[in-house]
């Protein structure tokens, strides 16, 4: 009997260990993958944005005496905005890489805290974060989506908003969660911002729709001109299906 219990102890605790070291690994990917995306596809994208604005200045001096002109200019600025919105795609990627990779070795109430700090170091406006609940009921995909989904929203503040006021609360319970993003500063209309956004291929809002959709969940935007502006999200627990039987079972 004592040696089976050894046994058992010897392999739970070689389990931990390997645990611990996949986690370890995984951070160690995640981490070097976002290095690289930032100091390769996205400082190469920024200097091939420099070099086109150059190349668009110096042809307008050329391009005023042709009938063409103005469509080749045209075409460059249309260039121009599929760059600005292939850097904002490849910086959203890294921003959620940078999620992942911080969840791995972090609580969630920490990393959430931190991305509102970092906005605070930002913009000198300090949010207040209001976290109820265990975050441990959430499943890893659904923290890095509120967490990325708070990022991008506080980014939307940060460059249009000149909000003086900003409120993250995120709610947990046994049924989900609900979280809302609350700022006080100048708002806008929401689908004609849609569709400029879409138009330029930016895709900020719809990325957020989009990727509660995929876990299940609800995301609603509201604005108006002159704010103010809430960001509102529900998810529902995720619980596994329990095998041959397509029934929830315990919760991840």
């Amino acid at each position: 009997m004592l040696g089976a219990i050894l046994e058992r102890d010897a392999l739970l605790a070689g389990n931990a260990a390997t645990e611990r070291a996949l986690v370890q690994s995984s951070e160690r990917k995640l981490t070097r993958l976002g290095f690289d995306l930032h100091d390769g596809p996205i400082q190469d994208v920024a200097v091939i944005g420099q070099d086109l604005r150059l190349f668009r200045d110096q042809l307008d001096v050329v391009a005023r005496s042709s009938r063409h002109g103005a469509l080749m200019l045209g075409r460059l600025d249309d260039l121009d905005a599929q760059l600005v919105a292939l850097d904002d795609d490849l910086r959203r990627i890294s921003n959620e890489v940078r999620a992942a990779s911080v969840l791995l070795n972090r609580p969630f109430a920490r990393a959430l805290a931190d991305v509102t700090r970092s906005f605070a170091v930002r913009t000198a406006t300090e949010p207040r974060l209001n976290l109820s609940g265990d975050p441990r009921l959430l499943s890893g995909s659904q923290q890095i989506a509120l967490l990325n989904i708070v990022h991008e929203a506080l980014t939307n503040v940060r460059e249009h908003s000149n909000a003086t006021e900003v409120e993250v609360t995120v709610s947990v319970n046994e049924q989900g969660v609900e979280a809302q993003i609350t700022d006080n500063g100048c708002g806008f209309d929401l689908e004609a911002t849609l569709m400029r956004a879409a138009q330029r291929g930016r895709l900020g809002l719809i990325a957020m729709h989009e990727r509660v959709r995929l876990l299940g969940g609800q995301c609603r935007i509201d604005s108006r001109p002159g704010g103010p502006t809430v960001v509102s999200v529900a998810l529902e627990r995720w619980e596994p299906l329990i095998e041959g039987t397509g029934r929830p079972g315990a919760s991840a």
